[in-house]
């Protein structure tokens, strides 16, 4: 026994608990990011039940106005309107279509995302979307958000335009800052995920996305997996010196 206490198996003493201390730690970790996820939750969820508040074109706060319901009247124009790539509806890829949506009574517009349509694996940056255009003045209820940017320095960069192009179609972020650049007017510096219409047939598109995901997240399922392999090493290391005991 006492030779398990001398320096090679000293530094196997060592070796386990320091893997030891990492597993639980990342367990505690997803704990700490499940409780973000919940408040952040909770935070939503006490936007979303507020009133519509609606926007005149004056200035806005990004930050206060985040995950708040919006509502605003104004005219589409629809000859800017871009797609973000890469976005699901249930299982099918496709486009969102944002619109600028000119303020009634204002120069200033604000971008829409009016929804999901399906991508065309032919023409995966559509030369037109007037099949979608919204003619007339219309009402908008949907949730702000804040200007989009890149998650991290792997994810794909909007290029800047090339000296032949006078804009961008196809995105990959609703950037409001880069948009900003081709089209004459000011945006407010929040995006709208429109709200589904109630009275809207079914299949009608684009089909809105509030984009407002209320789940907790794998993090629970994540900390229960590190214990787990946290409580593993501790029995199978304990195993391993049984074993040895026995053997010497």
């Amino acid at each position: 026994m006492a030779k398990l206490m001398t320096g090679p198996w000293l530094w196997k003493h060592l070796s386990a608990l320091v893997v030891l201390i990492l597993l639980v730690n990342l367990g505690l970790w997803q704990l700490r990011r499940l409780e973000e996820r919940r408040s952040l939750n909770q935070n939503i969820t006490a936007a979303l039940n507020q009133p519509a508040i609606p926007l005149t074109g004056g200035p806005v706060n990004p930050a206060e106005l985040h995950f708040r319901r919006v509502e605003v009247t104004g005219v589409f124009d629809n000859a800017a309107a871009i797609v973000i790539r890469n976005q699901l509806l249930g299982d099918r890829p496709g486009l969102h279509l944002v619109t600028p949506l000119r303020i009634k009574g204002s120069d200033t517009a604000v971008l829409v995302d009016r929804g999901w349509i399906p991508r065309d694996d032919s023409d995966p940056e559509p030369a037109s979307l007037s099949a979608y255009d919204l003619p007339g003045q219309v009402t908008i209820e949907g949730i702000a958000y804040q200007t989009q940017t890149r998650p991290s320095s792997l994810a794909p960069f909007d290029p800047p335009l090339k000296a032949d192009q006078t804009r961008l179609v196809a995105w990959f972020r609703v950037d409001i800052e880069r948009i900003q650049e081709q089209v004459p007017y000011p945006l407010l510096p929040i995006f709208i995920r429109q709200l589904p219409t109630p009275d809207a047939p079914t299949g009608t598109l684009p089909q809105p996305d509030s984009g407002a995901t209320l789940d907790e997240g794998p993090h629970l399922g994540y900390a229960i997996q590190w214990f787990s392999f946290a409580v593993i090493l501790v029995v199978t290391y304990g195993l391993f010196l049984r074993q040895e005991v026995r053997r010497r």
